[in-house]
């Protein structure tokens, strides 16, 4: 079994540089993955409309994310901590390609230079 860091795409703006990913125990958000939480692929296989409801979150391998961190701009990030994931279109392709499978709805993420539709709108 493999263990996932867990996706914020709710609270993953346009305006951010990192996407960000929720700490332990579901005790908030950051950007580095040294502070995010690993969950367990049983955690998110019974708890797939919180962990893995595509709108609001995305599981996704840690070795995937791991893969695609590069360290913080200086400066960006408290006490330059990282790695981070940049929010860009090339990783979010990735990222999507290779989430657990079937969210219950179409993850819409953003990035710079493009906007979310509303789920009114959809």
């Amino acid at each position: 079994m493999s263990d996932f860091y867990i996706i914020s795409v709710k609270h993953t703006r346009r305006e951010h540089d990192y996407i960000t990913v929720w700490r332990p125990d579901n005790n908030g958000y950051a950007w580095p993955l040294s502070w995010a939480g690993k969950y367990s692929e049983a955690d998110v296989l019974a708890n797939r409309d919180y962990y893995h409801c595509g709108d609001d979150t995305l599981a996704v391998p840690c070795a995937l994310l791991d893969t695609l961190a590069v360290p913080p701009t200086k400066g960006t990030v408290d006490n330059d901590a990282g790695p981070v994931v940049l929010n860009n279109r090339a990783n979010w392709k990735c990222i999507l390609e290779f989430a657990m499978p079937d969210p219950i709805y179409k993850p819409q993420p953003q990035y710079k230079r493009v906007l979310r539709a509303t789920k009114e709108a959809a």
